[in-house]
């Protein structure tokens, strides 16, 4: 397996661009969810060193990071980013606060009441982009990158990741875990994702005793091996490490599936894979 992650790490490091960063494959201009976890993945190297360099100037507006440059701000990927940061300790250019800052001010839209379920259309958490309602993803990042930086006292509001967190909760399915978006349309109940689901319990560690996140934790451990992506493999691994739940059957289902996370050539999904299977004991950047 070693011989494996070598080889993953080696494509890794190749496909960095001469500016410092990646694109989501190779020859591509870099972008900011696959340079930030090749940061993580990379972290102590030579090739890390120059990832948090690009972070450290990463181009922003109005506090926040844009997706790439010339581009818009994507929320769920300024979370990533945050990330990222805490866990390379990389301060940004324009100030570290300003970037927690602006991620606090903008908010998914809400809609109307829901006549045909439990979901609280009301409840505000982030959207991928701006003027559009919010969803899991984004909303788990964000969540999780805000309680990371909490504690170094830049103005993280309680209140804000208190809503964050009855979002995740009143979306989560009734079999557990977490669709992309609702946990259920027009009535008819959706199915939940490992990657959703696994995002969403990284975000939720401090509500370990509630009802719902028990509930999603099993069934992130009876269904981690379903989706077989890099990318769906190693997030399941982080998530079920971080609950201290078994995690064996996915992390050789994880390098199972490197030949084929190698050959498709997606740096996000690599960089996930180095990162997770770089020890036992690795999931810190995702714990809190």
């Amino acid at each position: 397996m070693s011989s494996d992650r070598h080889h993953l790490t080696e494509s890794l490091r190749r496909g960095q661009n001469a500016d410092g960063g990646w694109g989501y494959f190779p020859g591509k201009s870099s972008r900011l969810e696959p340079t930030a976890f090749a940061a993580l993945a990379l972290a102590g190297t030579a090739a890390g060193a120059a990832a948090a360099a690009v972070l450290h100037e990463w181009p922003s507006t109005d506090g926040l990071l844009l997706e790439r440059t010339g581009g818009e701000p994507n929320y769920g990927f300024h979370g990533v980013a945050l990330l990222a940061m805490r866990a390379c300790r990389i301060e940004h250019v324009a100030g570290t606060a300003s970037l927690l800052a602006a991620l606090q001010r903008v908010k998914g839209v809400p809609l109307a009441a829901s006549t045909t379920g439990s979901q609280d259309n009301t409840l505000q958490a982030w959207s991928w982009i701006p003027q559009t309602f919010s969803w899991v993803e984004p909303t788990a990042w964000c969540l999780l990158s805000l309680k990371k930086w909490a504690p170094t006292n830049r103005g993280v509001d309680p209140a804000r990741l208190d809503e964050a967190e009855r979002l995740l909760i009143n979306r989560s399915c009734r079999a557990g875990g977490w669709n992309y978006g609702n946990a259920d349309v027009l009535g008819k109940d959706l199915r939940p994702y490992v990657p959703t689901t696994a995002i969403a319990l990284l975000a939720l560690q401090h509500r370990r005793d509630h009802p719902v996140v028990e509930r999603s934790v099993d069934y992130l451990e009876k269904h981690a091996t379903s989706e077989r992506s890099g990318t769906a493999l190693a997030l399941a691994l982080l998530a079920l490490r971080v609950y201290a739940r078994r995690d064996d059957v996915v992390r050789s289902a994880l390098v199972e599936q490197l030949p084929v996370t190698m050959a498709l050539q997606n740096h996000a999904a690599v960089a996930l894979a180095v990162y997770a299977l770089s020890s036992e004991q690795t999931y810190a950047a995702f714990a809190l």
